[in-house]
């Protein structure tokens, strides 16, 4: 559900399903959505994102090469974001939780993540 007009896109299920995490931010959805547009293009880089507990969880699907110029142009594009790049993830770095492709262990009641990348299961 929107959080500043009419709801933006779904996300692209291929992204969704198979990429990962490249960036967390905040900002409204319909905001959010504009500038991670702007990034994609801008970068030649397939990009989506959603929400996961209230933070914009960005997601990448590509290429190393890709990733490089994605990471760059984050980087560039942040001070256009009416809102806040919070954190560029590196490679294989810790994920937020997608329902339906994260895997947690049964009886999981909730994940804490550190902000020096390493999380608990709870």
């Amino acid at each position: 559900m929107a959080t500043d007009g009419p709801n933006p896109p779904p996300c692209d299920s291929e992204v969704f399903h198979w990429g990962e995490t490249i960036a967390i931010g905040h900002a409204a959805s319909n905001e959010m959505e504009r500038w991670v547009r702007a990034v994609a293009e801008k970068a030649d880089a397939r990009l989506d994102w959603h929400f996961t507990g209230g933070t914009a969880n960005i997601l990448f699907l590509g290429d190393p090469e890709a990733r490089a110029r994605t990471t760059e142009v984050l980087t560039e594009m942040a001070s256009d974001l009416n809102g806040k790049l919070a954190r560029i993830i590196p490679a294989g770095g810790p994920q937020l939780y997608r329902a339906g492709v994260s895997a947690v262990p049964e009886g999981t009641r909730a994940v804490a993540a550190y902000p020096d990348g390493t999380s608990e299961v709870i």
